[in-house]
């Protein structure tokens, strides 16, 4: 690459995102409705990449561990990395970046665009003007299982919706900014949470709404708060995660619907906003113990 300009890669286009491995993602993002998150996972050969830079801040999460260490390049950090199961790698937006492995790689790519993180500092009055540092190959069993998480609802056609995406996302770019920038102060600790007006206000606009695919930013905009903060208030004042609270309150519709008899499992599904009868079943299950329909018989 001597004399030339790493090229620069755009993860939002197929095609860019095709050009950094030699064989295709096992599971993609590409067709689910994430707002400027992108995951892939990946098991890919010996390989040696081109040296590059992308549009977008990446995370990889090593999924095995490696046998023989990886090289890699971010910017002007270069060493021999011993890859670990549930070890991560943090390159900024627009670092240059290249790695060589020489044994089979299993991995989990997460990428989001640099306008997401300044949507949260922007809406974080103690934080500015910060930036993601490069990090090589360090054990993050948070962000570990936020990737897993995330590939899992792939994997399951969007069961948990995309109030549930928001909130990984949002913690998973909450904890970069406190652990992999240069910003290591903590997020400011919330004495209470929503004042009681503005939860029974929140409560009321999710009963109206049970079946549309409700986001953390609407539900935020309701009580007027940022989205980077409404979820902290939320459990604080719940004790639940918004996308927990969201679910309870469709399984509880979902008994009073099952009771009256006048609507099939799925239309119920249809109405409370499941993807799929199998997403309200197995939900219901985790919930009330039994399967819907067990539940009809016991009554």
């Amino acid at each position: 690459m001597a004399g030339e300009e790493a090229p620069r890669l755009d993860l939002a286009s197929k095609a860019d995102s095709f050009m950094l491995y030699p064989q295709k993602a096992l599971v993609s993002s590409a067709s689910a409705d994430w707002d400027r998150f992108y995951l892939q996972y990946h098991r890919q050969p010996p390989y040696e990449m081109v040296e590059h830079s992308c549009r977008q801040h990446r995370i990889i999460i090593h999924d095995r561990t490696l046998q023989s260490p990886m090289i890699e390049t971010i910017e002007e950090l270069t060493q021999p990395t011993q890859i670990s199961y549930g070890t991560i790698t943090v390159i900024p937006a627009n670092a240059r970046n290249w790695a060589c492995w020489n044994t089979e790689h299993q991995f989990i790519a997460l990428a989001f665009e640099s306008t997401l993180l300044a949507q949260y500092i922007a809406e974080a009055p103690d934080i500015k003007d910060v930036e993601l540092t490069p990090t090589l190959s360090r054990p993050d069993p948070l962000i570990h299982s936020i990737g897993l998480a995330l590939k899992t609802e792939l994997e399951s056609n969007g069961m948990g919706g995309r109030l549930y995406v928001n909130a990984m996302t949002t913690a998973l770019i909450a904890h970069l900014l406190c652990h992999y920038s240069t910003h290591k102060q903590m997020l400011p600790a919330v004495a209470s949470g929503l004042p009681k007006r503005k939860l029974q206000q929140l409560v009321d606009y999710i009963h109206a709404h049970l079946e549309q695919d409700l986001t953390l930013s609407a539900l935020a905009a309701v009580v007027h708060i940022s989205p980077s903060y409404f979820s902290f208030l939320f459990k604080q004042s719940t004790g639940l995660a918004p996308h927990q609270y969201v679910i309870q309150c469709r399984i509880e519709r979902a008994k009073k619907l099952l009771l009256q008899d006048e609507l099939t499992i799925a239309e119920i599904a249809h109405i409370l906003g499941f993807t799929h009868q199998s997403h309200l079943s197995r939900h219901f299950k985790q919930l009330v113990g039994v399967t819907p329909k067990a539940f009809l018989k016991s009554q």
